[in-house]
């Protein structure tokens, strides 16, 4: 039998660590592990699963808010999935679903437990209280699991100064992304055109998901300044989320609703991303920003908050500029700068295509992550029968 791994992810939502989850499971499945996914269900990561032919496992009573009453109830039902189907390896990922998923796969005695950390709950946004009771929930579930993944250096360091995790447990894996997916050269003009963007007029955009913490509300107040030298310009949302009713009541209320496009969710992130002049992202806090990695990809430069993950990616001043969080003024001038030389948008954006070359990949992601496996008994067996469940 192939070893069987549950992967633990809170919301079926298409964001950073739902793709990040969704790539592992591809390629471990690829290198002789059967892989399912543990889930609310309801959203776009749950079809996309059951479309690639992975089993999907519902957690009914997950949700990303603190509740008493549902975090039981969806604890109950993680422990009674583990006790019917006996997995080798519990893979968490998130912070609620780390949390619920590792003190389940303890209490079903599950053999390996691994966590993803893809960002801590316990960011400096968060107010004093939940920020100090997040702290506490991760200094316990540390204990609980066998190997710990950091998917950016400024996450492991945080954890090394809270003394979450001995140093033996923690693995440094950088989430990767399929840079061929990004390789073509995308109909820029076509793609302009379909959002609604005039001929010649400066195209700049976020894609993420419209939630809280990602920013939008700085970018809306850096545009004014950015229209002022770029009358034309164009400000893109890519994705869908609670926000955006909120960001367009903003939007209008600054008079920029003409300036403001709401894309909704989109298949074809690499060529919204491609047809971009100045890829952004102003977050509050990131664990990594994969979307950062994408925009390399493409070769199309950067603007983004100096947060979290954010560093180990941009090179400030060599493929795009790091800003203070929530300084829209300090958007606005990096963003006016690259707008008015098209030479040095090239040059930053082909540094970025450069330093993304072989470092930051879905494969060598993978690789790592089934070294991890191996590391803790639990290897490959590519011959073994078994099939997706």
């Amino acid at each position: 039998m192939k070893p069987r791994v549950l992967h633990v992810h809170t919301l079926p939502v298409v964001s950073g660590s739902g793709i990040n989850t969704l790539l592992t499971m591809r390629g471990l499945a690829a290198r002789g592990y059967d892989a399912d996914l543990a889930c609310r269900p309801g959203g776009r990561l749950e079809d996309v699963v059951r479309e690639e032919g992975f089993g999907f496992r519902p957690v009914p009573h997950f949700a990303a808010e603190v509740s008493p009453h549902r975090d039981l109830l969806a604890l109950g039902e993680l422990v009674g999935l583990l006790r019917r189907e006996r997995y080798d390896v519990v893979h968490t990922h998130n912070s609620k679903g780390g949390v619920l998923g590792r003190l389940a796969a303890r209490i079903a005695r599950v053999p390996v437990v691994i966590h993803t950390v893809h960002g801590f709950a316990f960011h400096e946004a968060e107010k004093p209280l939940r920020r100090w009771c997040f702290l506490q929930a991760e200094r316990v579930a540390a204990r609980w699991c066998d190997a710990v993944i950091y998917i950016s250096r400024p996450l492991a360091r945080w954890a090394a100064r809270e003394r979450l995790y001995p140093a033996c447990r923690g693995n440094l894996i950088y989430s990767g992304i399929e840079p061929e997916r990004f390789d073509a050269r995308p109909d820029a003009a076509g793609v302009r055109a379909s959002l609604g963007v005039p001929p010649g007029a400066p195209l700049i955009g976020q894609v993420s998901k419209l939630w809280e913490g990602k920013g939008h509300g700085t970018l809306l107040a850096a545009l004014p300044a950015i229209l002022a030298r770029f009358p034309e310009t164009r400000l893109a949302f890519v994705g869908e989320g609670p926000l955006q009713k909120a960001l367009e009541a903003e939007a209008a209320r600054r008079g920029l609703a003409g300036r403001v496009i709401f894309t909704g969710f989109r298949e074809d992130v690499p060529a919204v991303t491609g047809a971009l002049d100045v890829a952004l992202l102003a977050s509050a806090f990131e664990g990594m920003g994969r979307v950062v990695l994408e925009a390399m990809a493409c070769g199309v430069p950067v603007v983004a908050s100096r947060v979290g993950g954010i560093p180990d990616l941009v090179v400030d001043g060599r493929t795009g500029y790091l800003v203070p969080v929530g300084d829209a003024a300090a958007v606005a001038g990096a963003v006016t700068g690259l707008l008015a030389d098209a030479e040095r948008r090239r040059r930053l954006g082909e540094e970025g295509r450069r330093r993304l070359a072989g470092r930051f990949t879905a494969a060598r992601m993978v690789e790592q992550i089934a070294d991890v496996y191996r590391r803790l008994g639990v290897p490959a067996r590519p011959g073994a029968g078994g099939t997706r469940g």
